[in-house]
């Protein structure tokens, strides 16, 4: 596991979290550009969910054999991924929750109390990292082997004795 496996999403997380960056400061500034920017926000929350729900598919088929948890799935705990393959993919979800809000809240200055602020949508994006992470990990991380659990044990019929008997059906003599 290098940086190699799974490159593609590594440079998808690069475009896609890039993108955000530079469009999120541009309609911070220009306030025309902000339903273009809410274009944007969407387009990438919904390849996202998509990841999201791939990668989803993808750890449920995995783990009839690994033991995937859902924090080692979507953030990489534990060894499931190389410390620069970790450190890139959560590196690029910060930069997006932490732009998100500094967007967001950039965005609450100078609006109305009835007014929408557009750049409000930017929190949806933080998605894309999530399902990207979820993504790489389904196919390329490393967990550990399923934890089997003892097998249920069967219950013994009860065998009614005389006494028991008599004393479900006390009318029975």
């Amino acid at each position: 596991m290098t940086m190699e496996t799974g490159k593609r999403i590594l440079y998808a997380n690069n475009i896609g979290t890039g993108a955000f960056v530079l469009i999120a400061a541009v309609a911070s500034a220009a306030k025309g550009l902000r339903p273009a920017a809410v274009v944007v926000f969407l387009a990438l929350f919904a390849a996202g969910v998509f990841c999201f729900l791939a990668s989803y598919a993808t750890a449920l088929e995995r783990s009839r054999t690994d033991e995937i948890g859902t924090a080692n799935l979507y953030l990489l705990t534990g060894a499931t991924a190389q410390p620069p393959v970790k450190r890139h993919m959560l590196v690029a979800l910060g930069v997006q929750v932490v732009v998100a809000l500094v967007v967001t809240l950039i965005g609450l200055r100078g609006i109305g109390d009835n007014d929408v602020n557009p750049l409000a949508f930017a929190v949806l994006v933080p998605m894309f990292g999530l399902g990207l992470n979820g993504l790489w990990a389904s196919r390329h991380g490393a967990f550990g082997p399923r934890i089997l659990t003892t097998q249920p044990t069967r219950r013994r019929p009860v065998v009614p004795t005389a006494e028991t008997e008599q004393e479900q059906n006390p009318h029975h003599g």
